[in-house]
Protein backbone atom coordinates (compact mmCIF):
# COMPACT_ATOMS: atom_id res chain seq x y z
CA UNK A 1 0.00 0.00 0.00
CA UNK A 2 1.18 3.41 -1.16
CA UNK A 3 1.28 6.24 1.47
CA UNK A 4 -1.58 8.51 -0.31
CA UNK A 5 -3.75 4.99 0.02
CA UNK A 6 -2.84 4.29 4.04
CA UNK A 7 -3.45 8.03 4.64
CA UNK A 8 -6.97 7.49 2.81
CA UNK A 9 -7.66 4.40 5.08
CA UNK A 10 -6.88 6.21 8.60
CA UNK A 11 -8.66 9.36 7.46
CA UNK A 12 -11.77 8.24 5.95
CA UNK A 13 -14.04 11.27 6.56
CA UNK A 14 -11.45 13.67 4.52
CA UNK A 15 -11.08 13.45 1.13
CA UNK A 16 -7.46 13.14 -0.31
CA UNK A 17 -6.12 13.07 -3.69
CA UNK A 18 -2.34 13.70 -4.94
CA UNK A 19 -1.47 17.19 -6.33
CA UNK A 20 -0.97 15.25 -9.88
CA UNK A 21 -4.56 14.36 -9.96
CA UNK A 22 -6.81 16.24 -11.94
CA UNK A 23 -9.01 16.64 -8.77
CA UNK A 24 -6.43 19.39 -7.82
CA UNK A 25 -6.71 21.56 -11.21
CA UNK A 26 -9.24 23.72 -9.34
CA UNK A 27 -6.54 24.54 -6.58
CA UNK A 28 -3.62 24.61 -8.70
CA UNK A 29 -0.99 23.25 -10.99
CA UNK A 30 2.21 21.19 -11.32
CA UNK A 31 5.27 23.10 -12.10
CA UNK A 32 8.46 21.73 -13.64
CA UNK A 33 11.61 21.64 -11.74
CA UNK A 34 14.97 24.08 -13.56
CA UNK A 35 17.49 22.43 -10.88
CA UNK A 36 16.73 19.25 -8.66
CA UNK A 37 19.56 19.44 -6.82
CA UNK A 38 20.64 22.86 -6.33
CA UNK A 39 16.54 23.19 -4.62
CA UNK A 40 16.74 19.88 -2.84
CA UNK A 41 20.03 21.15 -1.30
CA UNK A 42 18.28 24.66 -0.52
CA UNK A 43 15.70 23.11 1.16
CA UNK A 44 18.00 20.63 3.17
CA UNK A 45 19.02 23.38 5.11
CA UNK A 46 15.85 24.63 6.24
CA UNK A 47 15.61 23.24 9.89
CA UNK A 48 12.14 21.13 11.18
CA UNK A 49 11.19 22.25 14.73
CA UNK A 50 11.22 19.49 17.23
CA UNK A 51 7.78 20.55 18.21
CA UNK A 52 4.81 22.83 16.68
CA UNK A 53 5.61 25.17 13.11
CA UNK A 54 7.84 27.66 12.48
CA UNK A 55 8.20 29.94 9.62
CA UNK A 56 10.40 32.03 7.83
CA UNK A 57 9.40 34.38 5.00
CA UNK A 58 12.87 35.17 3.53
CA UNK A 59 15.41 32.78 3.18
CA UNK A 60 18.57 34.51 1.10
CA UNK A 61 19.55 30.48 0.05
CA UNK A 62 15.96 29.74 -1.13
CA UNK A 63 15.88 33.35 -3.26
CA UNK A 64 19.35 32.47 -4.84
CA UNK A 65 18.13 29.28 -6.56
CA UNK A 66 17.40 28.79 -10.34
CA UNK A 67 13.94 27.82 -9.79
CA UNK A 68 13.17 30.53 -7.40
CA UNK A 69 14.62 32.94 -9.73
CA UNK A 70 12.70 31.65 -12.57
CA UNK A 71 9.23 31.75 -10.68
CA UNK A 72 9.44 35.62 -10.28
CA UNK A 73 9.19 35.81 -13.88
CA UNK A 74 6.83 33.01 -14.93
CA UNK A 75 4.47 32.98 -12.59
CA UNK A 76 4.53 36.25 -10.56
CA UNK A 77 5.12 38.46 -13.86
CA UNK A 78 8.46 39.94 -12.66
CA UNK A 79 7.46 40.80 -9.54
CA UNK A 80 9.73 41.04 -6.07
CA UNK A 81 9.12 37.42 -4.58
CA UNK A 82 9.81 36.13 -1.67
CA UNK A 83 11.08 32.68 -0.72
CA UNK A 84 10.74 31.10 2.76
CA UNK A 85 9.81 27.90 4.09
CA UNK A 86 7.10 26.72 6.49
CA UNK A 87 8.51 23.69 8.48
CA UNK A 88 7.16 21.33 11.53
CA UNK A 89 5.32 18.40 13.03
CA UNK A 90 1.83 20.03 12.32
CA UNK A 91 -1.45 17.87 11.56
CA UNK A 92 -4.49 20.22 12.07
CA UNK A 93 -6.59 22.49 10.20
CA UNK A 94 -7.16 25.48 13.12
CA UNK A 95 -7.31 28.10 10.16
CA UNK A 96 -7.17 28.53 6.65
CA UNK A 97 -5.68 32.00 4.54
CA UNK A 98 -5.79 33.08 1.23
CA UNK A 99 -3.56 35.68 -0.68
CA UNK A 100 -3.96 37.96 -3.59
CA UNK A 101 -1.23 36.43 -5.63
CA UNK A 102 0.01 32.55 -6.03
CA UNK A 103 2.02 30.60 -3.66
CA UNK A 104 4.56 28.24 -4.60
CA UNK A 105 4.94 24.96 -2.69
CA UNK A 106 7.77 22.10 -3.26
CA UNK A 107 9.40 19.66 -0.27
CA UNK A 108 11.71 17.27 0.51
CA UNK A 109 9.59 15.15 2.90
CA UNK A 110 6.33 15.25 1.46
CA UNK A 111 3.36 16.68 3.22
CA UNK A 112 -0.63 17.28 2.66
CA UNK A 113 -2.38 20.73 1.54
CA UNK A 114 -5.56 21.28 3.31
CA UNK A 115 -7.01 23.35 0.75
CA UNK A 116 -11.16 24.98 0.17
CA UNK A 117 -12.05 27.09 -3.11
CA UNK A 118 -12.85 30.75 -2.43
CA UNK A 119 -16.74 29.56 -3.57
CA UNK A 120 -16.69 27.57 -0.55
CA UNK A 121 -16.92 30.63 1.56
CA UNK A 122 -19.97 31.46 2.40
CA UNK A 123 -20.95 35.06 4.30
CA UNK A 124 -17.32 34.98 5.24
CA UNK A 125 -17.86 31.18 7.08
CA UNK A 126 -15.88 28.38 5.55
CA UNK A 127 -17.36 24.80 6.82
CA UNK A 128 -14.73 22.15 7.12
CA UNK A 129 -16.40 19.68 5.36
CA UNK A 130 -15.39 21.85 1.92
CA UNK A 131 -11.96 20.81 2.62
CA UNK A 132 -9.43 18.64 0.46
CA UNK A 133 -6.48 17.14 1.18
CA UNK A 134 -3.31 16.74 -1.51
CA UNK A 135 -0.63 15.13 -0.87
CA UNK A 136 2.75 16.81 -2.10
CA UNK A 137 4.86 14.38 -2.90
CA UNK A 138 8.56 14.60 -2.22
CA UNK A 139 10.51 17.15 -5.19
CA UNK A 140 7.00 18.29 -6.80
CA UNK A 141 6.99 22.18 -7.23
CA UNK A 142 2.83 23.43 -7.41
CA UNK A 143 1.58 26.80 -7.65
CA UNK A 144 -1.56 27.28 -5.82
CA UNK A 145 -3.90 29.97 -7.30
CA UNK A 146 -4.52 33.03 -5.92
CA UNK A 147 -7.44 33.17 -3.34
CA UNK A 148 -7.63 29.15 -2.70
CA UNK A 149 -7.33 28.64 1.00
CA UNK A 150 -4.13 27.02 2.57
CA UNK A 151 -2.36 27.30 5.86
CA UNK A 152 0.26 25.12 7.32
CA UNK A 153 0.59 21.50 5.81
CA UNK A 154 0.64 18.25 7.63
CA UNK A 155 3.18 16.15 8.36
CA UNK A 156 3.11 12.62 7.01
CA UNK A 157 6.08 11.39 8.89
CA UNK A 158 6.81 11.64 12.84
CA UNK A 159 10.23 13.12 11.15
CA UNK A 160 8.01 16.23 10.29
CA UNK A 161 7.45 18.61 7.08
CA UNK A 162 9.74 21.03 5.22
CA UNK A 163 8.03 23.25 2.73
CA UNK A 164 9.06 25.91 0.35
CA UNK A 165 6.42 28.97 0.45
CA UNK A 166 7.49 31.39 -2.77
CA UNK A 167 5.41 34.35 -2.60
CA UNK A 168 5.24 38.08 -3.48
CA UNK A 169 7.68 40.36 -1.69
CA UNK A 170 5.89 41.87 1.55
CA UNK A 171 3.40 39.02 1.85
CA UNK A 172 2.77 38.27 5.69
CA UNK A 173 4.83 41.03 7.07
CA UNK A 174 2.62 42.98 10.14
CA UNK A 175 -0.01 44.94 9.45
CA UNK A 176 -0.10 48.48 11.44
CA UNK A 177 -4.09 47.77 12.29
CA UNK A 178 -5.64 44.63 11.91
CA UNK A 179 -9.44 44.96 13.07
CA UNK A 180 -11.43 41.41 13.12
CA UNK A 181 -14.57 43.51 14.22
CA UNK A 182 -14.63 45.26 10.38
CA UNK A 183 -17.56 43.95 8.08
CA UNK A 184 -16.62 42.14 4.69
CA UNK A 185 -13.33 41.03 3.82
CA UNK A 186 -12.07 44.23 5.63
CA UNK A 187 -12.70 41.77 8.52
CA UNK A 188 -10.88 38.94 7.98
CA UNK A 189 -7.50 40.97 6.88
CA UNK A 190 -4.72 39.63 9.60
CA UNK A 191 -1.31 40.38 7.88
CA UNK A 192 -0.54 41.97 4.35
CA UNK A 193 -1.86 40.06 1.24
CA UNK A 194 -2.68 37.35 4.28
CA UNK A 195 -6.61 37.05 4.77
CA UNK A 196 -7.37 34.94 7.48
CA UNK A 197 -10.37 32.72 8.97
CA UNK A 198 -10.11 30.68 11.86
CA UNK A 199 -11.17 27.70 14.17
CA UNK A 200 -12.91 29.01 17.56
CA UNK A 201 -10.44 25.76 18.96
CA UNK A 202 -7.60 27.25 16.87
CA UNK A 203 -4.48 29.23 18.15
CA UNK A 204 -5.07 31.98 15.82
CA UNK A 205 -8.17 32.41 17.43
CA UNK A 206 -6.80 32.91 21.04
CA UNK A 207 -4.60 35.68 19.42
CA UNK A 208 -7.90 37.56 17.82
CA UNK A 209 -8.26 36.43 14.47
CA UNK A 210 -11.34 36.22 12.91
CA UNK A 211 -13.25 32.98 13.74
CA UNK A 212 -14.75 31.97 10.32
CA UNK A 213 -14.55 28.23 10.34
CA UNK A 214 -17.19 25.60 12.02
CA UNK A 215 -17.65 22.35 12.03
CA UNK A 216 -14.82 19.95 13.07
CA UNK A 217 -11.21 21.20 13.80
CA UNK A 218 -9.46 18.44 11.13
CA UNK A 219 -6.72 16.65 11.94
CA UNK A 220 -4.75 14.17 9.44
CA UNK A 221 -4.05 10.85 11.51
CA UNK A 222 -1.03 8.84 10.74
CA UNK A 223 -2.64 5.97 13.51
Amino acid sequence: MNLLEDLKRKNPGLPLFSVLDGAFAPYGRVLPVLDPASLRAAMAQTKIPEAGNCYVASDPILEATADVRHLAHTVYGGMAVQAGCCNGRGFTLNAEEYHKCSEVNYSTTGLVLLLALPSDIRDRTLDSSAVVGFYLPPEVLVEIYPRVLHFAPCRVSPEGFNCLVVLTRGTNAPLDHVDPSAPGEEGLLWMKNKWLLCHPDSPQARKGAFVGIKGENLRLSME
